[in-house]
């Protein structure tokens, strides 16, 4: 009988190396299946929403973040058959039974997104303990999802506003460095820093001068007989004010007084009368103001006046009686 050919150090290693490949990858097959409970039992779960908004099928399902299945299908609702609501796509849910008791009537699924860009996913929360459990093909009530392309579109048009403001704070600076309106002439006007640095100057001297010991400023704030003064001159003040709230003088007898009141009073009426008077034209002035004839035999006779006057003026002679004392 002839003997095999033996096996060579190389074919050995290929061997282990195929071995150890398939190994890994059964572990990783299991784990994978662990983790995602890709091999449990399920039960199935539908849910109403308006827009699958980029749902596919063999997308996660998670409950309170953990998941916990996988998304079956994706259907379209016919329109005769869409409920008051107006969702328009039925969600068929795998979900493990494990998280059975989890699920209940006051659960609701929402459509978002994993991360801000990530993929789409169904987030299930969970129910309270006093709704009832979940049958499977029982309908999972839905949440509004949010609106991630809104908010987008919201963030292209603030940068869009930001882009701008950018390029108005640019344009702006521009013209300020090249000398343009007022901050750009006081920003770039040499002999406007000149004279700025000249009044430095002089504030530093005059401050320089002021805290002279010697100086009069000094002295006045070192002067304690300035404080006695000012001390005395707010003391009088003091009194003064006191005395008129007590009503003393004539200016505490004016406010205090009310005889002072009554007097204006009275006297702010009886002008009133007599204003109503005079509209109404009785009395003389009365009479004046409201007589048309009288107003003009008045403008008349100031008039005759001016003129005789200016006669006067002009011939003295013939208004001087010839005076003969012999």
């Amino acid at each position: 009988m002839k003997r095999g050919t033996p096996m060579t150090w190389e074919q050995l290693r290929v061997g282990l190396l195929v071995l150890g490949v398939l190994a890994i990858g059964a572990l990783a097959l299991i784990l994978v299946g662990q983790t995602g409970n890709v091999f449990g039992q399920r039960y199935q779960l539908v849910t109403l929403v308006g827009s699958a908004a980029g749902l596919v099928p063999g997308a996660s399902v998670q409950l309170a973040g953990q998941a916990v299945g996988q998304v079956d299908r994706v259907d379209l609702i016919p329109v005769e058959a869409r409920p008051e609501s107006d969702e328009a796509v039925a969600l068929w849910l795998d979900v493990n039974v494990d998280v059975r008791d989890q699920i209940r009537e006051d659960s609701k699924a929402q459509v978002r997104t994993q991360g801000l860009l990530g993929d789409r996913l169904i987030d299930i929360s969970p129910g309270g303990p006093d709704a009832r459990i979940l049958e499977p093909g029982d309908t999972l009530a839905s949440a509004t999802p949010v609106d991630y392309d809104a908010l987008i579109a919201e963030g292209a048009a603030a940068v869009g506003d930001l882009v701008e403001v950018a390029g108005n704070l640019s344009e702006l600076t521009r013209g300020v460095l090249e000398g343009q309106g007022t901050l750009g002439r006081l920003m770039t006007d040499e002999e406007l820093y000149t004279r700025l640095t000249g009044i430095a100057a002089s504030m530093d001297t005059l401050l320089d001068t002021a805290a002279e010991p010697d100086g009069p400023v000094m002295r006045m704030l070192q002067d304690d007989s300035l404080y006695a003064s000012l001390k005395r001159t707010m003391s009088s003040l003091d009194s003064t004010t006191a005395g008129v709230a007590r009503g003393e003088g004539t200016i505490g007898r004016m406010l205090a007084d009310d005889s002072l009141y009554a007097t204006l009073l009275s006297t702010v009426e009886r002008t009133d009368s007599l204003l109503a008077r005079v509209e109404a034209g009785e009395g003389s002035f009365g009479q004046m103001m409201e007589d048309p004839g009288l107003y003009e035999a008045l403008l008349k006779t100031v008039v005759d006046l001016g003129s005789l006057l200016e006669e006067v003026r002009e011939n003295p002679d013939r208004y001087v009686p010839d005076v003969s004392v012999f």
